[in-house]
């Protein structure tokens, strides 16, 4: 799938130090919405930022997603970013507790993403030290002897 999107500025978007934020704020429709974020996460990928908070507590107009709205911005999401882009989301309440299906949709196509309520707790989350992942999986990856 290829998204094409007007070349303008994404507003509400800043760059920090190791990190990018994105906070938009207004009402629209779930798609909107979806592209906005969409549009934040190329941004990232692109510019190769490797750290994502989104704060979409702003935004308004719409209703929670139905399941396959989820799998599908989800699957988006995470085809955009590459793998290349670490996704701290605040939430609404709301959406957190609506279920995690998407988060989980997102992490099988190998994208590290969570939701949050809080602001202060994505961002402890997202700017962590990145674990050796490599090394755990190696050291606990069984051996095969060539015969």
């Amino acid at each position: 799938m290829i998204y094409y999107f007007p070349m303008r500025k994404l507003e509400h978007f800043e760059l920090k130090k190791g990190y990018a934020v994105f906070c938009p704020l207004g009402e629209v429709s779930f798609d909107e919405m979806a592209t906005l974020i969409n549009r934040a996460v190329i941004v990232c990928r692109k510019q190769k930022i490797g750290k994502l908070l989104i704060d979409s507590t702003r935004l308004s107009g719409f209703q929670l997603p139905e399941i396959s709205e989820r799998y599908n911005l989800a699957e988006r999401i995470a085809f955009d970013a590459a793998s290349l882009v670490k996704i701290a989301h605040v939430a609404s309440h709301e959406w957190i507790t609506s279920g995690e299906f998407g988060v989980q949709v997102a992490r099988n196509r190998k994208l590290d993403i969570k939701n949050f309520e809080k602001e202060s707790t994505a961002l402890e989350w997202l700017l962590q030290p990145e674990k050796n992942k490599g090394s755990a999986e190696t050291a606990a990856s069984p051996r095969i002897n060539p015969i």
